[in-house]
């Protein structure tokens, strides 16, 4: 629930103490394989990319949030989250009920995430010194719990599927580790971990699959690798160009992903997906915006020329390619990074014709 700024500015800090040799992985983003050998261009896999498919205009039936653009929000099947200016409280609504959780003294309100029956609030420590302090609200009876086990690291890449929550921890000697918690039965546990001076980030999660990127201390750029978890393990997906991926987000039968071509535009992507071994093209799109909703995998596109709108893309599981929403204004123009809460996409489209904030069911 990050803005595309915050992100991209967050991912360029990273790198930047990458280059200055900082050890701690979570500030360093771009990245190695599971293992410690680098990362090499695939030798085998899917194909080449084909050409670029012509979208079709397929939008969805958007609504309006009732909440200013800028407004950190996010929507649900039932609930919706709203997070207030300075980031000291999120309430979240259905009808008549509320759950309103504050950050406490000293903390921000960091991540919301929604699924069908679950929101995850993350509370993080200003000066980023102390574990971040996570609530898991049921959305069927209101009741909150505290996620504890593992302890949450300060900050980093979280993502919700269902009932299990992906987030950082810290393991042995400090390793930098991925832990899955089973909100369910209060059951959290810590998984593989990241080599020594690698990290990893942009942690995606849906019915089909967890998608990280994971990146080693390499100068005087990182070098990234899209993975899909397997049995708990980072594999890396078939097909990226070496050292050059950025997103990820499993669907039924490959991936999506994009690469950034240009180290000094690390907001410009193209983005690709595999459907079944044959990579297509996709596209430009913007870095830190692939998102996987409901059946599809959705990404921003800034426009491309001055008489273009900014555009929300959708991939979906017959392997078409869709407009799912266009700005208002055209050339100056652009998306925040989608939200996906339970099958409900929110996006906020920003503008000289205007701003807009939306959301739409990505299936009936």
């Amino acid at each position: 629930m990050r803005t595309r700024t915050a992100v991209a500015l967050a991912l360029l800090l990273a790198l930047a103490a990458c280059a200055d040799g900082d050890e701690r992985p979570e500030l360093q983003p771009d990245g190695p394989s599971p293992t410690s050998e680098p990362a090499q261009p695939p030798t085998d896999g899917p194909e080449t990319p084909g050409p670029t498919p012509e979208p079709t205009v397929a939008p969805l039936d958007w609504r309006d949030t009732g909440v200013e653009a800028g407004t950190r929000y996010v929507r649900g099947t039932d609930w919706e989250a709203v997070v207030d200016a300075g980031g000291s409280r999120v309430e979240l609504r259905d009808g008549d009920r509320s759950v309103t959780v504050a950050a406490g003294r000293g903390r921000r309100i960091s991540e919301v995430l929604m699924s069908e029956d679950w929101a995850v609030v993350v509370r993080q420590d200003r000066a980023e010194t102390a574990p971040s302090l996570v609530v898991a609200v049921d959305l069927a009876t209101g009741e909150r719990r505290d996620v504890t086990t593992p302890p949450a690291a300060s900050g980093g890449s979280w993502a919700l599927s269902g009932g299990d929550l992906h987030y950082p921890t810290y393991g042995d000697d400090g390793a930098y580790c991925l832990a899955t918690a089973a909100l369910a039965d209060s059951n959290g546990e810590d998984g593989w971990c990241a080599p020594s001076r690698s990290g990893f980030s942009g942690l995606t999660a849906s019915e089909h699959g967890v998608g990280l990127m994971t990146f080693d201390d390499a100068r005087p750029v990182a070098c990234r690798t899209v993975n899909l978890l397997q049995a708990g393990v980072p594999q890396p997906v078939e097909g990226p160009s070496g050292c050059l991926a950025w997103d990820v987000a499993a669907t039924a039968d490959g991936a999506v992903w994009s690469e950034v071509p240009r180290p000094r535009r690390q907001e410009e992507a193209v983005v690709h997906a595999d459907a079944d071994g044959t990579v297509v093209d996709l596209g430009p799109g913007t870095t830190g915006t692939v998102t996987p909703c409901g059946d599809s995998v959705f990404f921003v596109r800034d426009p491309q020329s001055a008489d273009e709108p900014a555009r929300l893309m959708r991939w979906t599981p017959d392997h078409t390619l869709e407009v799912a929403y266009e700005s208002s204004s055209t050339g100056n123009a652009f998306l925040g990074e989608p939200t996906c809460g339970g099958g409900v996409l929110t996006v906020a489209s920003f503008g000289d014709e205007g701003d807009e904030h939306v959301w739409a069911r990505v299936m009936p």
